[in-house]
């Protein structure tokens, strides 16, 4: 029995059928492990390859926001841009976005055709903030920002696509460092062209105007000795006539003489010196008093028109306004409405009263303010700020901030020498405001009312130093003589019998408010674009 123990045939079989089975496991290791790390190679690169695609929505997102401020009647802050709604709808521009069922923009990225989702594309919307810091899907987006969000989808080895998302914002800035659109640097009247009438008339005798002019419709000048012609150390004069040129008045011409023009002009319609309904010929054939030194080219602009959903969601998201009440001991919810309906219907509201009033944004001043010092005739603005009836003038006052009066109904400016101004004293000589002064404090006062004289100037030497908006069918009136305004309008048309009115040069405007009523193309900033996640 002990001899049979002995034995050892046989055992290299067993050791062998070992063997074999330890190198099985060894090489079943090796390929689990060889094909785990491909996998898992492919699988990184298909999550590398969905947040390129990612990255390429982003920057097709960004590039049609750039490409607003070159593209006709664009706007870089249309809240609807980028597959959200606007406050007020599907049609509205105005922010912030709703953004609650995006339609997002599908790019594709590795084909020339792609459906939502397909490997190789991506998907991107944005979130606009609109004039106060908002908040989207838990994200804080700050004032006048973009929030861009990109989904990109790559092929996944091991069943449905890759999906990596990524985010950014774009600051869009006001209209800051010299960045201000032509439009803003012409006195800019909207009224529309309709056929043989005069969209703009100048009836007043001797007036000078001295500052760029566009005009979208007929400007017939038929007051006597009224003249578009530069100012020695003026500003150069850009006139651009959509229609029209009418010189009837006597004395009536633009420019000075031959050897000294205006820079630049273009009259689509051509000139007449008898009626707007009369034939015309081109205005520089030698039959005029029209010396322009460059001939222009006329720049199409639609008239920056207020609609009523535009004018609920400033209703409704002003900040201080009727939805958003003063901080604690400011002005009562009174002073900005009446009924809580948007009508036009609130009492007027006096600016620069006879007693102190503060209203500062429960969010804090740096989202909105209007104070007013008596003691030191000191407005403090800052924001957007809506009334929704009507605003009146009376005492002279100096402003300090950038900001946004909006009133449903008219502006009245009351009381012979009131001044409006960022100087103190006021001071509209060239170079004291805006432009290399230092002094970029801008208020835009917007006249909501439609078909009717919405901004009036009712005395004698009244002077406003910022920014005038008007509806396109509405007039601005000067009532007496020695009216001064220095700074850009947007507005229908003036009355047309002021006489001795300055419209001093415009300054290089470094700061309009964000949210103020621009005209299209206004050329606002576009920041880069700064990654998030």
């Amino acid at each position: 029995m002990s001899k049979r123990l002995r034995q050892e045939d046989g055992i290299a079989l067993v050791m062998a059928l070992g063997i074999t089975v330890v190198l099985i496991i060894f090489v079943a290791s090796m390929i689990d492990y060889t094909s785990s790390n491909s996998r898992a190679a492919r699988l990184s690169a298909s999550d590398l390859n969905a947040l390129q695609y990612a990255d390429a929505g982003l920057n097709t997102a960004y590039s049609i926001i750039v490409n607003q401020n070159v593209t006709a009647n664009g706007n870089p802050s249309a809240a609807n841009l980028l597959g959200c709604n606007g406050a007020g709808g599907a049609g509205d521009t105005t922010g912030p976005s709703n953004c609650a069922t995006p339609t997002a923009k599908v790019i594709c990225v590795t084909t020339s055709g792609c459906a939502s989702g397909d490997a190789g594309s991506a998907a991107v919307y944005g979130y606009y903030s609109g004039v106060n810091p908002g908040s989207y899907n838990g994200v804080t987006v700050p004032a006048a920002t973009w929030l861009l969000v990109s989904s990109g989808y790559a092929r996944n080895p091991q069943g449905s696509s890759v999906i990596k998302t990524t985010t950014a914002q774009v600051a869009i800035s006001p209209l800051n460092s010299g960045a201000v659109a032509a439009v803003w640097n012409h006195m800019f009247l909207t009224s529309p062209l309709v056929p043989n009438a005069c969209s703009v008339t100048f009836g007043g005798n001797n007036m000078l105007i001295d500052v760029p002019v566009y005009v979208i419709g007929n400007m017939c000048i038929t007051g006597q000795n009224t003249t578009v012609q530069e100012s020695v150390g003026g500003q150069p004069i850009d006139l651009m006539v959509g229609g029209k040129l009418v010189l009837s008045g006597s004395g009536t011409k633009v420019g000075t003489d031959a050897t000294h023009p205006i820079t630049s002009g273009v009259v689509v319609g051509g000139c007449t010196t008898v009626s707007v309904a009369s034939a015309t010929t081109a205005c520089d054939s030698g039959s005029y008093n029209y010396w322009v030194g460059t001939k222009d080219t006329f720049i199409s602009q639609v008239a920056p028109e207020m609609l009523a959903a535009d004018i609920l969601s400033d209703y409704n998201n002003s900040d201080p306004g009727p939805k958003h009440a003063c901080a604690a001991g400011g002005l009562p919810a009174s002073t900005f409405d009446n009924d809580g309906t948007q009508n036009g219907t609130n009492a007027s509201f006096e600016l620069t009263p006879g007693a102190s009033y503060t209203c500062v944004s429960q969010s804090g001043a740096g989202t909105g303010q209007m104070s007013w010092n008596k003691a030191t005739n000191t407005l403090t603005i800052a924001g957007n700020v809506f009334l929704d009836g009507n605003l009146t003038i009376s005492n002279s006052a100096t402003y300090t901030g950038t900001g946004v009066i909006e009133a449903a109904g008219t502006i009245t400016f009351n009381g012979n020498g009131t001044s409006l101004c960022a100087e103190s004293p006021c001071n509209t000589a060239t170079n004291a405001w805006q432009g290399s002064s230092g002094n970029n404090s801008m208020l835009t006062l917007v006249a909501l009312k439609s078909s009717t004289t919405s901004i009036t100037f009712n005395n004698n030497n009244e002077t406003f130093q910022g920014s005038l908006w008007a509806q396109p069918s509405s007039t601005m009136t000067f009532v007496k003589n020695g009216v001064v305004v220095e700074g850009p309008m947007s507005i229908g048309q003036f009355d047309a019998t002021f006489n001795n009115a300055t419209l001093k040069p415009l300054p290089v405007i470094k700061n309009m408010p964000v949210g103020a009523p621009l005209p299209p193309n206004s050329g606002a900033t576009v920041g880069s674009m700064t990654i998030t996640k």
